[in-house]
């Protein structure tokens, strides 16, 4: 189930809710909010890696007007046409080298999601163990995508939204490529390879069960992480290459 826009997401919850008994949003609350907010370090360092970029290229953008050749319409173009090259090349850096920074965060965030997902095994457990006997593994995975888009990526939407309001739309929009991503590549491996009869445990035994199983996936987070942050990066780097190469080209038609 391909989760693409809000009423996806609906859907998603409603699926959850009939398959295994749960309202994931009573976990949206105040307590996980703050949670989050805690696990969050970027604020700290997002302007230095952003804007630094950002401030280095507007420098050589104004170096350029003292060793570039530049004669009648020329200063015109460097004025207008450089100045949107160079500044889009400095964003376009400063996202590529955030994105790297971002990977303590998002596993701190990713940690916290598992730490959910086992309470929520803990309270499906306690309304009915039916819910957990059939398909471990496609149990997880439902539980996984749920709450990272009903509760973790709500969540981050508002609270970097408040905590860094000029480029915070932007910083959410790459957080959530990453997450979802995550979800969607993060496998439960003790539920794989193995037939194992839920049916016939006992509800403490279930329990036991599918929390090695989220504690296998943690395992594995750190390959998943990495593998997510190179495909978001993707998109950056070719932007940054070709913005670049345009930018030189320029440089060398009016030198």
């Amino acid at each position: 189930m391909k989760i693409k826009t809000q009423e996806d997401v609906d859907s998603l919850d409603i699926k959850i809710q009939n398959e295994l008994g749960i309202d994931l949003k009573k976990y949206r609350n105040p307590e996980v909010v703050e949670n989050i907010m805690d696990l969050l370090l970027f604020p700290k360092y997002i302007l230095n890696w952003t804007m630094r970029p950002v401030l280095i290229s507007f420098v050589i953008y104004i170096i350029g007007y003292f060793i570039i050749d530049l004669v009648h319409i020329e200063y015109i173009l460097y004025a207008i046409i450089g100045l949107v090259l160079f500044l889009i090349t400095g964003v376009l850096a400063g996202l590529w080298f955030l994105t790297f920074k971002l990977k303590s965060d998002i596993n701190a965030i990713i940690q916290y999601t598992l730490d959910i997902l086992k309470s929520c095994v803990v309270d499906i457990s306690k309304l009915s163990t039916n819910n957990l006997k059939e398909n471990p593994k496609d149990t997880l995975q439902l539980l996984m995508k749920g709450i990272t888009h009903i509760i973790t990526i709500p969540v981050l939407t508002d609270v970097i939204s408040k905590k860094i309001p000029l480029i915070g739309r932007l910083i959410n929009s790459i957080i959530k490529r990453i997450l979802i991503s995550i979800s969607n590549k993060l496998r439960f491996k003790s539920t794989e390879d193995t037939t194992v009869q839920t049916g016939e445990m006992t509800p403490s035994q279930i329990i036991e069960f599918y929390t090695k199983a989220v504690m296998g996936a943690s395992n594995g987070l750190s390959t998943v992480l990495s593998i997510s942050t190179h495909i978001v990066q993707l998109p950056i780097k070719i932007s940054f290459g070709i913005i670049f190469s345009i930018l030189m080209l320029f440089i060398y038609l009016i030198w």
